[in-house]
């Protein structure tokens, strides 16, 4: 028999109890509420990296839209596979790294790829999310010329197979073996931790090329645009959700692009605000005309959602075209949570070279797109203004943070 508990011990068992489970809660809470963590993967899970197994079966494109399988790019090679794309700060900063590493262990037979991915901060530098694969190509190309690499580049699938099956947050790096294992993963660009994982593979290198003995663009800020009410543009909160969009054609030109965001009461409760943007895609060079009839919406919606207002014409903007967006705030009721609304644009779509009448049509769902992307630069605006801003306005705002990103909105000179 059991020794019965006195109330002496009753009480030591339970302070232990309670320490340790604290201990644990504490432990969750600082893994999982991490900025860290909440951001570490591009598809929005939680994790870190994948390593320490085989590499998974994936396709890839090359730089020329060759479709490829990622294993087969990689076999009997030590692989070095680093992700990136137009609109991530940190890749921006840190990939002289990589192009020094690749200088010196090349001639190792060590083979280096960037593998370009969905974007990290749509609206930087005007950029808007691909939505075909010929587009992302197009990007890849765009950021190759405007970074000036060496080091050679695929593209991700369009359903993001690469970001996904690896767990690849917006700048990770893998190191795959001869035998088609991740040897090495780390959730961010990170040259010296780069080169250590090497060395098991190809050896040490005497006289290691540094970043800075190479040329590459140089950067400098832009400053986005003041985050207020305008013609064209809606002062936006901080916290606002980029939400799952899906274009009815998505192999057509869709020469200006939504993104739809929702701020939390939307997510939550299905009665809220939608924050609805029209983006002249950049890539394809296109403009507003302003001497044409502006760009208008209508949704379509179903039963148990109002929208106010469900269509509304935009204003002109300044001079005969411009490239600013066209965006406007629609008060969503709901009975509850999730759900879907359908979009049409209808606009010209405008190039130096055309302009045609364009309708074009979208599915917003009422959920997060989970891309890993975030617009916080833009809803700030210049110096982390919308908290400010915000309170003005009678909007539930949030001040940026101690320790946020600060280069989310850096171009190149």
């Amino acid at each position: 028999m059991k020794p019965a508990l006195t109330p002496k011990s009753l009480l030591w068992t339970l302070v232990a109890i309670s320490i340790l489970g604290c201990g644990k809660l504490a432990t969750a809470q600082g893994r999982d509420a991490s900025p860290t963590a909440m951001h570490r993967y591009g598809s929005g899970q939680r994790g870190g990296a994948l390593s320490n197994v085989a590499l998974p079966n994936l396709d890839a494109y090359s730089a020329d839209g060759t479709k490829l399988k990622l294993r087969e790019l990689c076999q009997g090679k030590v692989t070095v596979l680093v992700a990136g794309c137009l609109t991530c700060p940190q890749f921006h900063r840190g990939y002289p790294e990589i192009e020094a590493a690749s200088r010196d262990y090349a001639a190792k037979g060590v083979q280096f790829f960037y593998f370009y991915k969905s974007l990290r901060h749509p609206e930087l530098n005007g950029y808007v999310e691909a939505q075909n694969i010929n587009e992302r190509l197009l990007q890849l190309a765009e950021a190759r010329r405007m970074l000036g690499t060496k080091v050679p580049w695929i593209a991700d699938t369009i359903d993001n197979q690469i970001r996904d099956g690896l767990r690849s947050a917006n700048n990770s790096m893998f190191v795959i073996s001869p035998e088609g294992d991740i040897a090495f993963a780390a959730d961010h660009l990170d040259g010296p931790a780069l080169r250590k994982a090497l060395v098991k593979f190809a050896g040490k290198v005497d006289r290691p090329t540094l970043a800075s003995d190479l040329s590459f663009p140089r950067f400098t800020r832009q400053r986005t645009p003041p985050n207020v009410d305008s013609d064209t543009r809606v002062a936006r909160p901080d916290g606002l959700v980029i939400l799952s969009t899906t274009p009815h054609d998505p192999s057509s030109t869709y020469y200006v692009k939504l993104r739809a965001e929702a701020d939390s009461n939307l997510l939550q409760t299905g009665t809220g605000r939608l924050l609805l943007g029209f983006y002249p895609d950049p890539i394809h060079g296109v403009h507003w005309n302003n001497l044409t009839e502006p760009m208008k919406f209508s949704l379509t919606l179903p039963p148990g959602i109002k929208a106010t207002p469900d269509q509304a014409s935009a204003k002109r903007g300044d001079g005969d075209k411009d490239v600013e967006p066209r965006q406007f705030w629609v008060e969503i009721e709901g009975k509850g949570p999730g759900g879907s609304i359908e979009i049409a644009m209808h606009y010209f779509g405008c190039t130096d070279t055309m302009c045609k009448a364009l309708t074009q049509r979208y599915t917003i769902d009422l959920k997060p797109a989970n891309m890993g992307s975030s617009t916080f630069g833009f809803n700030r605006g210049p110096r982390g203004a919308s908290g400010r801003q915000s309170k003005q306005q009678g909007q539930r705002g949030r001040s940026p943070k101690r320790g946020s990103p600060r280069n989310a909105d850096e171009t190149f000179k």
